[in-house]
Order: C-alpha cells, then sequence, then structure tokens
C-alpha cells in the first residue's frame, strides 16, 4: 500500500469518525436555530483561537499570516478575531462553575463528609457550628452571600433545610451539581465534559504517550426492560466511583495547594446512553 493509499484511507475514517461526533451536535444546533452559517462563524473564531494556543513556535511571534496559513482563514479576519475579545465568562457560568466548586469540596473535603463519605448536614450559619454552610460557601468566594446561593439550590431541590436542637441545617439531597431548569448552565457544564473527552480523544490519536483512559461498553438487541436494568445498575456504579474520585482530588488538591507546580487539571466523566438500533451486537472497547 503506497503513502498516497494510506493517507487516503485515513483520511475517509477521519471523515467518518467526525460525521458520527457531528451528527448529535448538528441536531442540537438545528434545535436552537443555529444555522449553518452561524455554526461558521463560530468555526472561524474558534481555529483562530486553536491556532494561537497550540501551534506556536519556540522564540518566535505567531503572526497572523502564519495563523491564516495554518488554518485557511483570510488574514484580515485573523486580525479582526485576534483583536476581539469575547471569551469572558458570563454570568450564569460563574454561577455553574462556583456551585460545582461548593459542590465537590460538599462531597469530598474531610471537614464536611463523615466516617462513610457521606456528605453532612451543614449548620446554615458560622455561628451556630462548624462545618457550616455560611463557611462552604466563603471557603470558595468572599463576593457570593450565601443567602442567595442557598435559595437558588432550594429552588432547584438540591438541598433542604432542617431543624435539629432549634438550630437550622442545611441537607445535601443530590448528590451532584444538575442544573434542572437553567439551560445555560446545562450547556456550560455540557460543554465543560464534552470537550475534555475530545480532548481525551485528540490526544489519543495524536500517539501522544501516554495514552489517556477512553473506554466505553456497547451492546445492542436489549428490551427495554433489560436496558432500564442497565441503565440503574450503571448510574449506581459509576456515581459511586465519582463520588471516591471527588473525595481522593479534595484530598490531593489541599495537600498540593502550596505546591510550586501545582499546574495541573484533571477531569473524569461518565455517561449511558441508549439508542434505537437494528442489529444486534455486543462489544467493548
Amino acid at each position: 500500500m503506497t503513502q498516497e493509499t494510506v493517507t487516503s484511507v485515513k483520511e475517509k475514517a477521519l471523515a467518518k469518525a467526525l460525521s458520527t461526533m457531528l451528527r448529535p451536535l448538528v441536531r442540537l444546533l438545528i434545535h436552537q436555530d443555529i444555522t449553518y452559517i452561524g455554526l461558521l462563524n463560530l468555526l472561524k473564531r474558534t481555529y483562530v483561537e486553536v491556532a494561537e494556543e497550540s501551534f506556536t513556535i519556540e522564540s518566535k511571534k505567531l503572526t497572523d499570516s502564519r495563523i491564516s496559513l495554518l488554518t485557511g482563514i483570510h488574514r484580515g479576519d485573523v486580525k479582526r478575531i485576534r483583536t476581539e475579545n469575547l471569551n469572558q465568562p458570563t454570568e450564569k457560568e460563574l454561577k455553574a462553575s462556583l456551585s460545582s466548586q461548593l459542590m465537590s469540596i460538599w462531597m469530598g473535603h474531610q471537614g464536611y463528609i463523615d466516617v462513610n463519605g457521606e456528605p453532612l448536614a451543614l449548620f446554615r450559619y458560622q455561628q451556630d457550628g462548624s462545618p457550616s454552610f455560611e463557611e462552604l460557601v466563603f471557603s470558595v468566594s468572599k463576593d457570593k452571600h450565601p443567602r442567595s446561593i442557598l435559595d437558588e439550590w432550594l429552588s432547584q431541590n438540591l438541598v433542604e433545610l432542617t431543624t435539629e436542637d432549634k438550630q437550622e441545617k442545611v441537607q445535601l439531597k443530590k448528590a451532584s451539581y444538575i442544573p434542572e431548569e437553567d439551560f445555560e448552565e446545562k450547556l456550560f457544564f455540557a460543554g465543560k465534559n464534552i470537550g475534555s473527552h475530545l480532548t481525551t480523544v485528540a490526544h489519543n490519536l495524536e500517539n501522544q504517550i501516554p495514552a489517556m483512559f477512553d473506554r466505553a461498553v456497547y451492546y445492542s438487541g436489549l428490551t427495554e426492560e433489560s436496558i432500564q436494568k442497565l441503565e440503574t445498575l450503571s448510574n449506581e456504579k459509576m456515581m459511586a466511583v465519582l463520588t471516591e474520585l471527588n473525595q481522593v482530588a479534595s484530598q490531593l488538591q489541599e495537600q498540593d495547594k502550596n505546591a510550586e507546580h501545582a499546574q495541573h487539571e484533571m477531569h473524569v466523566g461518565a455517561y449511558f446512553c441508549q439508542t434505537l438500533t437494528k442489529k444486534p451486537s455486543g462489544s467493548e472497547d
């Protein structure tokens, strides 16, 4: 097989894989009234940003011309995009990020879990005892009022207020921060989760060493009852693993906070997807 043939086979395989990845994305875009032209504008900006982030040459300035050469985007558009700053986080994104941090601490930090690793009920106010909900919020941000966050969580049914010895406590009702109504917050987490998974895929396809873990189990030819059993089992098992990882990561983050090279970030996810298929099969990847 010639080099040209090998290249052609790889290009076809990549195109097929990209089509599989893009189909659910395009369905989402159409559902949200984002047209092909709208996506092109976003892609253009993303191409420029990725070129700036990942394709610099040591000791050389990354010029508009080089980015244009790398991406195929007109130099005038490159210049315009590079002078704009549209990546500042929105208020919704900031709120989602803060809530996610608070949940991670509550479910993983030694001061907020019991001997079995379960999240404790927190005193509502610092003056009543420790650990408290106010203490939790102020450990992450001094700019946010605990009352506003508590009201938001109560409205989303994430926590409940209880009374013990005439003192109010805040009890966690769900094992993760899942915004049920707020579409912008859902998009924030979707972007982080899918973006991290694709980062893993790209890392492995580029044959970078060591490879990152990326596995899945998939079966078809199953009844709805079997799917429900598998979904229940997967939810239980994956939530248990994620909870344990969260607790260990929280402890290590506290341990590493003053380390000179504590500049790394990790992201672990789990999902369950069911669709209708025609051909029964079973495999593990």
